[in-house]
């Protein structure tokens, strides 16, 4: 379809994306590109170009090969660049990237290392080697700027993590002639039952003080069924000595059991309130854990609680129920959650602290999260100071790194925006100048004009002066600011280079204040010339009345005439879709589907009252019927022929997926489902396994379940698609794939709903990937994953695919357990 140019009238022609530029004259070369067209009924995995005869007579179950896709590789291999970050003192700027080995320099194995650059000089330094895996999955500069610490999980897929410390400045040192071996960063956990940091739920718990720069502090806790019941240690990072500085109710056998007990006493009687433990901390400027969010497991009420610099009893500032509790706080994944309690300085005479919370009912009634003022003291309501928007949570904060207050604040009820955090009601200043709010508006609309339209932005590093950002930029397909990636990070310096801070002004009050953006690494430099689809927000009206906002993803190209529709599920199902790159849209795109992405009731981001109508029993009813009427939209509206729909996801997504071609049998030809849960509530044999037997995680489930489903086997059957593949159609296809040591949906989940499918002589496939968790990260093997999805979905629309990218996953770790669908071998 035609691509429409952003009307910005400081566009210039040269900001427009290189999709665009490419789409006229695209049209034209289609036939010269049809003779590159070529067939291979050689389906086994590992054959190359050359291998791909260029004259075969094309048997019933043969694919068409054609080389001018995007080769898998390209779409999903990991990024050049992630998590860009700059140090406080603007010094050095540190990244993850595709790293090199130390005995072959030209070996890349698709992990990602640490690299640093020191700003000052422009030299560049790779600081960790790691061969098997990603060297970590979150990392910060400590405060003195000598150490790089990063969480790295113990093992590929556990979810359980260790920190490590890296010092820099030995990397950077011209007096060391001897080339530098290859280092060995310090593991600061001794202990190796104990995992830190991040959990299955919840932010990202790890901290530095300029005042101890030599410390970290970070949640620490044993590894089993308590492990989000967090501690806080604060360890040297010379000594790696850990001393337990907050301890949780649950730290002692004796305790854990004295919890317990209250927690049986509540179930029984309705009058004795249920005990509450910690499941995040938080603390204030002199790193005292004032803060902390406590939940209850009798009715997973959660409460605020923060207590006063000379108390020890923590005190509840707010609470809600967990039928009125925003997910998007806890998150769904590890690191994810948005919550946090700013608390004023400890130099303020006022004792208060700013809470990122929600409240669907009550005095501070909100639909979607806000950012409250309390008085620690007296536990009264202060003021509200951001939030209450009425289509988006509060998605994210961008933090003043001098202050360790906000300075932006973020939401996304379709595209992502930032705004500039007044403060107001706060009663102290929140920056170091008191028109300083004015600059950051002007901040943001330099920047917004910069991108236009075409680009959603993210703040996402500041040095501790404010004077330099780090921003993520991201479109949809490539942009000609990003060297036509589709995203990139770029340097955005607010102030002239003779400037000394904002404050500096010429005899009229004006300030001097010149503003520069320049591109520092495009984050997926192999796109460049490429045409990649274009996602649009879309809001469907589904049965009830109920406004969904979905993406609809359209092949870039004119060639395709009635493409086929994909229907993409996201997991959680607290968690939410976003406009911007997906890879797995733009391979669907390419191949020549259609992608319609649908944030059911339930997902997060939209408000309290959203989420709440896709639980308690939702899960398996209305929420499926909202992925049901926007497929049924897709048909009605003409954007896909009735038997040219499949449906895909991942995790719960997996779940929509199954339960889809399960229940609505005629309505998907096929699906496609990765790491999935096949049976739920009282009907799942496998849930002792599940999250570790977290007792927390376990009483999530069976809220969002619902009474019937989680106790009531019968009815949790009726929920299952394991326990009704009678209704699949004998004419669909499945393909599954799983990790072997998935601790979220064990992998026994699919083995049992594939033998159910054998049974029947379904056609379809099976793939395990040894070790790997809830999602496949080892990058060959998620090559291979993708390039089997591809043939699969491909091969039942017979659409093209590409040949000769087999040598990027010959290392892969994946077994092909069941296959008998065509291109399967």
């Amino acid at each position: 379809m035609p691509t429409e140019i952003p009307m910005n009238s400081n566009l210039k022609p040269s900001d427009v994306s290189l999709a665009q530029q490419q789409q006229a004259d695209h049209v034209g070369k289609r036939k010269e590109r049809d003779q590159g067209k070529t067939i291979c009924e050689d389906m086994e995995v590992g054959k190359s170009n050359s291998q791909c005869g260029m004259k075969h007579s094309k048997p019933n179950d043969a694919l068409e090969y054609k080389d001018d896709l995007i080769p898998i590789s390209t779409l999903f291999a990991k990024p050049h660049k992630a998590q860009v970050k700059i140090s406080g003192s603007g010094k050095y700027l540190a990244w993850l990237s595709r790293g090199r080995s130390v005995d072959d320099p030209l070996d890349d194995n698709g992990v990602m290392n640490i690299f640093c650059k020191d700003l000052e000089t422009s030299q560049i330094k790779q600081l960790t080697f790691a061969k098997e895996r990603d060297a970590c999955s979150h990392f910060i500069f400590n405060a003195d700027e000598t150490e790089i610490l990063f969480l790295q999980e113990i093992r590929r897929g556990s979810e359980s993590y260790h920190l490590f410390a890296l010092e820099i400045v030995p990397f950077f040192d011209e007096t060391e002639v001897e080339e530098k071996k290859e280092p060995n960063p310090r593991n600061l956990i001794k202990d190796p039952r104990m995992t830190c940091g991040i959990g299955f739920v919840g932010g990202v718990q790890l901290w530095t003080s300029v005042k101890s720069p030599r410390e970290v502090y970070v949640s620490t806790a044993e590894i089993g069924p308590f492990s989000l019941f967090w501690h806080v240690s604060r360890i040297n990072i010379d000594t790696k000595q850990c001393v337990l500085v907050q301890q949780n109710v649950m730290s002692s056998s004796a305790s854990r059991w004295q919890f317990i007990l209250k927690t049986g006493i509540a179930l029984l009687c309705s009058w004795f309130d249920p005990p509450t433990v910690p499941l995040q901390w938080f603390p204030d400027d002199e790193m005292q854990f004032r803060g902390c969010i406590q939940i209850d497991l009798v009715n997973l009420g959660i409460c605020f609680c923060a207590r006063g610099r000379k108390e020890q009893q923590f005190k509840t500032l707010h609470s809600c129920t967990f039928e009125n509790s925003n997910m998007d706080l806890i998150g769904s994944s590890g690191g994810a959650g948005t919550a946090r309690m700013d608390f004023s300085r400890s130099s303020s005479e006022a004792d208060t602290v700013d809470i990122h919370l929600c409240a669907l009912t009550g005095k501070l009634a909100s639909d979607t999260t806000t950012y409250d003022r309390f008085c620690v003291t007296t536990g009264e309501h202060i003021s509200r100071l951001a939030g209450n928007n009425e289509k988006s949570d509060i998605t994210g904060f961008v933090i003043n790194r001098k202050t360790n207050q906000p300075q932006f604040v973020r939401y996304d009820s379709g595209k992502q925006t930032t705004e500039v955090f007044s403060g107001q009601g706060r009663g102290e200043s929140n920056h170091t100048q008191p028109d300083e709010d004015v600059f950051l508006v002007d901040d943001l609309e330099h920047i917004g004009n910069y991108f236009a339209q075409s680009m959603a932005y993210s703040i996402i590093s500041c040095t501790s002066k404010n004077d330099v950002w780090v921003i993520y930029a991201e479109a949809d397909r490539g942009q000609q600011k990003c060297e036509g990636s589709p995203g990139g990070y770029f340097l955005f310096n607010r102030y002239s280079k003779g400037a000394t801070s904002t404050a500096q002004t010429t005899q009229d009050s004006s300030p001097q204040i010149e503003r520069k953006i320049e591109l520092m690494f495009p984050s997926r430099p192999e796109l460049k010339g490429h045409l990649l689809g274009e996602m649009k927000p879309l809001r469907v009206t589904v049965s009830d009345g109920e406004e969904i906002l979905c993406y609809l993803s359209e092949p870039a190209d004119e060639e395709h005439v009635n493409p086929p529709l994909i229907m993409m599920i996201h997991g959680g199902p607290q968690a939410r879709d976003t406009w911007g790159f997906n890879p797995l849209v733009q391979l669907l795109c390419n191949r020549g589907f259609r992608v319609m992405q649908v944030n059911y009731r339930g997902s997060t981001g939209f408000g309290a009252r959203f989420i709440q109508i896709g639980m308690d029993g939702a899960f398996c009813k209305l929420l499926q019927q909202d992925i049901t009427d926007v497929a049924t939209y897709v048909i009605n509206e003409g954007l896909c022929a009735k038997n040219r729909l499949a449906i895909i996801g991942g995790s719960f997504g997996g779940y929509s997926a199954l339960h889809g071609l399960t229940f609505q049998p005629d309505l998907y030809k096929c699906c496609v489902a990765i790491c999935p849960l096949t049976a739920v509530g009282a009907a799942d044999e496998q849930s002792k396994k599940s999250f570790s037997g977290s007792p927390l995680i376990k009483k999530y489930w069976q809220r969002v379940f619902g009474e019937n489903v989680s106790y009531n086997k019968k009815f949790a059957m009726d929920a299952s698609p394991l326990y009704n593949t009678d209704n699949i159609r004998n004419m669909a296809s499945v393909a599954i794939y799983h990790g072997v040591d998935d601790p979220r949906a064990p992998i026994g989940h699919s083995r049992k709903f594939v033998e159910k499918l054998k049974e029947r002589n379904i056609k379809g496939e099976f793939v395990s990937f040894s070790g790997e968790g809830h999602g496949i990260s080892k990058e060959e093997n998620r090559l291979f994953m993708y390039h089997r999805i591809e043939k699969f979905l491909c091969g039942q629309f017979e659409l093209s695919i590409r040949c000769g990218d087999d040598d990027r996953w010959v290392n892969n770790t994946a077994s092909v357990e069941w296959t008998n669908c065509a291109g399967g071998n």
